[in-house]
């Protein structure tokens, strides 16, 4: 009967929206995210071009992330989200008409800031009509729309891509987009309207330890994963590997799994080993991906990452939001999610280069060493507590 009762507080019908919105968009992100280095190859650009083209979005999402947070405290939620969603459209709408590594640049440029708008808007209106006392639990189940497309949206990329080309992979891109925007129609205008008071402490939420340490532990774990999302192909490859594609599908559906069995393991578990639990799988997983010479090892890689990522970002994303007020969830989850865009956009750069140098092999060794930071950083900070 309780479980009855937190069910028809937490599934409403904003939250649903929300959570196919964030699908969506998302979807429509990732897809690009294992497909553009083949396509950059394909227009004569190096790994390292690769890389700047796949990290970019990242990157401007580090001028536009915080101060977008501002705006949602200040201004309210839907109308952002929708301009968000808006941009995406419009980007996703040219780059079906524009394809060269110039335009490929600046519009992955603008497709950081369209992300950034949607996706901090979105969290935030969901850490709103989330009840405090289910907070772990809400966030567990939305983050399955966060965590999916990254995902599926690699191996969906990778199958059009082969199948029928870049170009229906945009046209793809579009129709999701497309989708996102037309459902943010209809999410509730009383989300518009959010407490307008002055707020306090905004300065010290970046001195907050409960707001930085898991912003940094999830950018460790960001950063290393970015290099198996956009190289994975290429590795693949290299090694004569066939079926990488199915990595994607098997950390999906792990994900997906565990993020279900999430609230069980909350109250099962203690929250610190589960921290550590996490963190050595990811870790673990890395690792496995350098040493791979066939499916199995990048599957059993697969299966570690989807464990460990699937506790570690929602109770990360619990820790920060439970430590700030209601006022303070915009800049809050601008600041962690602006960790993670950071991750992606940088890792991919930073790897592609790496990777001309020294080979993937070496560069996901060096993936594995963000995982120990990764679980020396949590381990410092815990005993300093």
């Amino acid at each position: 009967m309780e479980y009855s009762q937190e069910k028809v507080r937490l599934w409403t019908k904003d939250f649903i929206l929300l959570m196919l919105i964030t699908m969506l968009a998302m979807t429509a992100i990732t897809t690009q995210m294992g497909t553009l280095p083949l396509f950059v190859s394909e227009l004569g650009g190096s790994s390292a071009v690769s890389g700047g083209v796949v990290g970019i979005l990242g990157i401007s999402a580090l001028f536009v992330r915080f101060p977008i947070g501002f705006l949602l405290d200040k201004y309210g939620r839907r109308i952002l989200l929708i301009t968000g969603l808006f941009i995406l459209l419009i980007d996703f709408t040219l780059l079906n008409f524009l394809q060269t590594l110039l335009s490929l640049f600046l519009l992955r440029l603008v497709q950081g800031v369209g992300n950034s708008i949607q996706a901090t808007a979105s969290a935030t209106m969901t850490a709103d009509l989330i009840p405090k006392e289910i907070l772990a639990r809400g966030l567990g189940y939305f983050s399955i729309a966060q965590s999916v497309p990254s995902a599926i949206g690699p191996l969906i990329g990778l199958t059009v891509v082969e199948n029928y080309g870049f170009d229906a992979l945009f046209r793809i891109a579009l129709v999701l987009t497309a989708l996102a925007f037309f459902l943010s129609l209809f999410v509730s205008e009383s989300l518009m309207v959010t407490a307008k008071k002055k707020n306090e402490l905004d300065v010290g939420l970046l001195k907050k330890p409960e707001v930085v340490i898991p912003s940094i532990i999830m950018f460790l774990i960001f950063l290393a994963q970015s290099g198996v999302v956009a190289f994975i192909a290429q590795f693949a490859i290299e090694r004569h590997i066939s079926g990488a594609g199915y990595y994607f599908t098997v950390m999906s559906i792990v994900t997906v799994l565990v993020r279900l069995c999430f609230p069980v393991l909350l109250e099962k578990i203690n929250q610190q080993f589960l921290i550590m639990g996490s963190i050595s799988f990811v870790t673990i997983a890395f690792a496995l991906v350098a040493f791979s010479n066939g499916l199995v090892e990048l599957l059993l890689s697969a299966i570690l990452y989807g464990i460990g990522y699937a506790n570690l970002m929602p109770i990360m994303n619990t820790i920060v939001l439970q430590s700030v007020s209601e006022q303070q969830r915009g800049k809050a989850t601008a600041i962690f999610l602006l960790s993670l865009d950071v991750a992606y956009g940088g890792g991919a750069m930073i790897w592609g280069v790496v990777a001309t140098f020294v080979g993937f092999s070496t560069m996901y060794l060096s993936c594995t060493l963000c995982g120990i930071l990764a679980g020396i950083v949590y381990l410092f900070w815990r005993n300093r507590i």
